[in-house]
């Protein structure tokens, strides 16, 4: 498969190259590399649109440019561990490639860096495992949501959850997550491919971090879902969705406990009351 890259450039690379991660992932694209002007994203050829970009563009304040090309076959394994380093979250948790040495943290999480979104560098996946350090998952049933490299359900399962289920859509997260609870002796993991259909049984944390739209179509599955007083933590939208984010999780008996933002990405606790 042949792959697109487009070379974006911003006035201010720190402060839109999250959002336009953001934006291209939601339109296919599997793989980003920060530069020192902008940002590097990646799309298969057979799904690259001129036109999905422009449209993005048109609702940008602000000055971009870019370009884009059709590259040569890549081993994007190879292209991935290079690029890939190690992280320390909080000074208690570290996610490293098996390639690296390891890390001097209480809970260290060893992951194959392919395409699946999950290995820390991103705003919402840090602040997500800085709220789960907060967090009792002694003997709870655990739902990781849109798992990814399934790193949030490794560290529930590390963190004492009794058992714990992942679920992705992308056959490429399906499989990293199998790679990566065998390279951390994790055997109380069930990884699933699909999408929220797939939910059944009770959980007392469910871990979501999607995006804006997701959560909002699926809040009413997570609290069904979720036990009495059962938290549900959730990532992947702006500070200026919160608002909507909490209304719809007000309508379905999820009560806003607490939240963390980060380069304007929000991480929020929710509580099951009826």
């Amino acid at each position: 498969m042949r792959y697109i890259e487009v070379n974006l450039s911003f006035n201010t690379p720190s402060r839109w190259n999250d959002i336009f991660i953001a934006f291209l992932s939601d339109l296919g694209y599997d793989s980003f590399h920060e530069t020192d002007d902008g940002l590097r994203a990646y799309i298969k050829s057979d799904n690259f649109s001129v036109e999905q970009i422009d449209d993005i563009l048109k609702n940008i304040q602000t000055d971009v440019s870019y370009s884009y090309k059709l590259l040569e076959n890549i081993n994007w394994n190879a292209k991935w561990e290079s690029d890939f380093k190690p992280v320390i979250i909080d000074k208690s948790c570290g996610i490293r490639a098996s390639f690296h040495n390891p890390l001097d943290v209480e809970y260290e999480i060893v992951i194959t860096p392919k395409m699946s979104f999950g290995t820390g560098h991103h705003a919402t996946t840090s602040g997500m495992m800085r709220a789960m350090m907060n967090i009792n998952f002694c003997n709870k049933n655990v739902l990781d949501m849109g798992c990814g490299t399934s790193v949030l359900a490794i560290l529930a399962s590390k963190l004492g959850a009794n058992h714990v289920t992942a679920i992705d859509i992308d056959e490429w997260a399906f499989t990293n997550s199998k790679e990566n609870l065998l390279l951390n002796q994790i055997k109380n993991v069930d990884v699933k491919q699909g999408a929220s259909n797939l939910i059944s049984g009770t959980y007392d944390v469910i871990l979501a971090n999607i995006n804006r739209n997701v959560l909002i179509e699926d809040m009413f599955v997570y609290s069904k879902a979720l036990s009495e007083d059962g938290i549900l933590l959730l990532s992947g939208f702006y500070t200026y969705d919160l608002d909507i984010i909490n209304q719809k999780a007000n309508e379905n008996m999820l009560k806003l406990e607490s939240h963390a933002s980060r380069d304007n990405w929000v991480t929020a606790k929710f509580l099951k009351r009826i």
